[in-house]
């Protein structure tokens, strides 16, 4: 199931929504503000992070466990304070759980919006092969919610404790809304009404995203055009590059 979601390419419309909820976190949010690169080279940031989190789930083992390593070297030097004084650790599970929690639940719902609800158990299965994964990040498996219903309480919970935006947050939300500082603002309006349409409705106002009827219609117009490209284009335009090379690999070891 995780090959299944993650080889399409519409999830990446997910990303900033999920970087929004993440950075909704205060703690995160003065981690990134603090020790990312996102505002002076977003391409390359973000061309970075895919290009690892992907090898994760379509790598070989070797390579994946690579990738792994690459991303808690990256979190290793990431520690500090927030300008409140509360001390924080990119390391800490806590922090990573909800950076996870925001990468599945953003790619499931994003998923089912184009391809339609997904069984039960293909449901929970994404969430628990998930798991694993979050384990080798360094979140231990008794602190990761049992369940995919575990796994949105868990959200439910902590958008109504933990994830409160602080003036950290809303600065750093305002680069990953806007990295390109010479695009006029009305530009990004097709991002932002996608964003908003992914995010936790209780999110969309303190980080300054509306979702009125001019949003609702055009993310109901992007994911009808998702749902045609997605059968009408070749999978060079539809599938990641990650999930092409993993299924060439498999096709050349079964012909061998």
């Amino acid at each position: 199931m995780a090959r299944r979601l993650n080889r399409e390419l519409f999830l990446l419309l997910g990303g900033t929504a999920a970087l929004l909820m993440q950075v909704a976190h205060p703690l995160v949010a003065a981690g990134v503000e603090q020790h990312s690169n996102f505002q002076r080279d977003p391409i390359g940031r973000l061309r970075r992070t895919l290009n690892t989190t992907l090898a994760v789930v379509f790598a070989e083992p070797d390579a994946a466990r690579a990738a792994l390593r690459r991303i808690d070297l990256r979190h290793g030097s990431v520690r500090g304070s927030t300008m409140e004084g509360q001390a924080y650790d990119a390391r800490d599970p806590a922090l990573l759980l909800w950076v996870q929690a925001t990468l599945v639940l953003t790619s499931l719902r994003l998923y089912e919006a184009v391809a339609g609800r997904l069984a039960p158990a293909d449901r929970e299965a994404y969430w628990q092969e998930t798991r694993p994964i979050a384990q080798a990040l360094g979140i231990p498996t008794a602190l990761q919610p049992a369940t995919l219903a575990d796994l949105e309480r868990y959200e439910r919970l902590m958008l109504a404790t933990a994830v409160r935006p602080d003036a950290t947050s809303l600065r750093v939300a305002r680069g990953v809304r806007r990295p390109f500082a010479l695009i006029p603002t009305p530009f990004y309006w097709p991002s932002d009404a996608l964003t908003a349409a992914l995010i936790p409705p209780r999110l969309r106002a303190p980080l300054g995203l509306r979702y009125r009827g001019r949003e609702r219609l055009f993310f109901a117009a992007v994911i009808a055009a998702v749902r045609i490209f997605r059968f009408a284009l070749p999978p060079a335009l539809t599938i990641v590059p990650q999930a092409r090379r993993s299924a060439g690999s498999r096709s050349r070891g079964r012909r061998t």
